[in-house]
């Protein structure tokens, strides 16, 4: 009789799984996509994940970690209090909950820790390295801080940091002692992480794994989640979803609206520093067209916006290239998007067919595409819903678990080959 295959033991480390622009629901969906496809997990957070009831257990029973307080969690809390005070608040989650994985590591045997968003501070878990041998990393990168351009002076001295010459000896001795792979979300980001990043130190090693989503069971009639949120049911709706921070160009998408007849922009989500987006409507009198909630929005209430509306309008920057994850999200509801054409995010909903593409930051671009949204028959957004619940299948969770478990089995593979 041979021996049952030996289970491969991730810790998956979430340091800002509390944060309430940081979608916390993938903590609990990713982890449990790992699990189902015959992974150990054990979750490892700063101070566990928002919108979780039970503060150690989620529902397949995978352990969070860590509730890491007084005083480090008060200090966080503070910083994220003060101007610009998010990126050491940020560095300070990260470290704090990172030493946590290693010890964790050290005492419980994990095959692979597994660090969601592991930039901007990439180079934590290389600090912690020089201390360990044959530990076996997985990063995700996001790509939203590390690779841009500085756009400020705090900004061009963390460029400045991030790529000093003194980091490219404490990669190489982390290569050679332990084992790293990493992830992105998009072909975009992996280039540029491969070629820029430290003078391509990482080239050959950005595996791409697209962001996973399972859509819903059921659909909400969109009648019965307008009168649940006290919307009318005889205007055209269209939903402006999540944190809004400098990337998301809510500027473009109120100056497009002005002119429309007729319509709502109901913006859910939390509003960050930067962007003053009450006086921004204010100041064209858009009061009858605009509503605004600014709050965390939390998972069992985003069925209601996503079902209340028809159609969400995904508007970025430029120069943003990392992935639109609000477009997993709509296609989650089968809700049609109105997307910029940023890096990958218009190309996906032109080829899935699941809404209309704009210029990013051309506010007569976006006015000629709500337009054209607007006139569009029932059986074409029939259509583009439809084509929302085929993206879900090629973008299943499943998908991404299988991608992952790859990645850790060539890791473990690796390491024993080695040792």
């Amino acid at each position: 009789m041979t021996e049952p295959e030996k289970k491969i033991k991730v810790l998956y480390v979430c340091p800002w799984a509390h944060w309430n622009g940081h979608q916390p629901d993938f903590s609990k969906r990713e982890s449990l996509a790992l699990f189902e496809q015959g992974a150990e997990i054990n979750i490892c957070t700063f101070r566990g994940i928002l919108d979780q009831e039970e503060p150690q257990i989620i529902p397949h029973k995978s352990v969070v970690s860590s509730w890491i307080g007084f005083p480090l969690g008060v200090l966080a809390y503070l910083l994220h209090l003060i101007p610009k005070g998010d990126y050491l608040a940020g560095l300070l989650e990260q470290f704090a909950t990172l030493c946590l994985a290693v010890k964790l590591r050290k005492t419980l045997k994990y095959d692979v820790i597994y660090l969601r968003d592991g930039d901007p501070f990439i180079f934590i878990p290389f600090i912690l390295g020089l201390f360990f041998k044959h530990y076996n990393w997985t990063i995700a990168l996001v790509g939203q801080k590390a690779i841009y351009d500085p756009d400020s002076l705090l900004s061009s001295l963390f460029s400045r940091l991030i790529n000093a010459p003194f980091w490219k000896p404490i990669f190489l001795k982390n290569f050679s002692n332990n084992r790293f792979a990493f992830t992105c979300e998009n072909e975009c980001i992996k280039k540029i992480f491969e070629t820029k990043f430290l003078d391509g130190i990482l080239a050959g090693k950005v595996n791409v794994v697209p962001l996973g989503i399972k859509k819903t069971s059921a659909q909400m009639p969109q009648k019965r989640a307008r009168k649940y949120l006290g919307l009318p049911e005889d205007r055209s709706i269209f939903l402006h979803f999540g944190i809004l921070h400098p990337a998301k160009d809510v500027k473009t998408i109120i100056a497009a609206i002005e002119k429309l007849p007729d319509v709502l922009l109901v913006h859910a989500g939390k509003i960050g520093t930067g962007t003053d987006l009450a006086r921004l409507v204010n100041d064209r009198g858009l009061q009858d067209k605009v509503i605004i909630k600014d709050c965390y929005i939390p998972e069992t209430e985003k069925q209601y916006y996503f079902a209340a509306a028809d159609a969400i309008i995904l508007a970025y920057t430029k120069d943003f290239l990392a992935t639109g994850s609000m477009l997993w999200q709509a296609a989650r509801f089968s809700l049609p998007a109105i997307s910029s054409d940023n890096a990958d995010l218009g190309e996906m909903v032109r080829k899935y067919g699941m809404g209309l593409v704009f210029h990013a930051e051309d506010v007569a671009s976006l006015n000629r595409t709500l337009l054209n949204f607007l006139d569009s028959s029932h059986s074409q957004r029939e259509a583009m819903s439809n084509n929302c619940k085929h993206f879900c299948d090629e973008f299943s969770f499943d998908n991404w678990s299988l991608r992952c478990m790859k990645i850790f089995t060539d890791l473990c593979g690796q390491t024993g080959k080695k040792n």
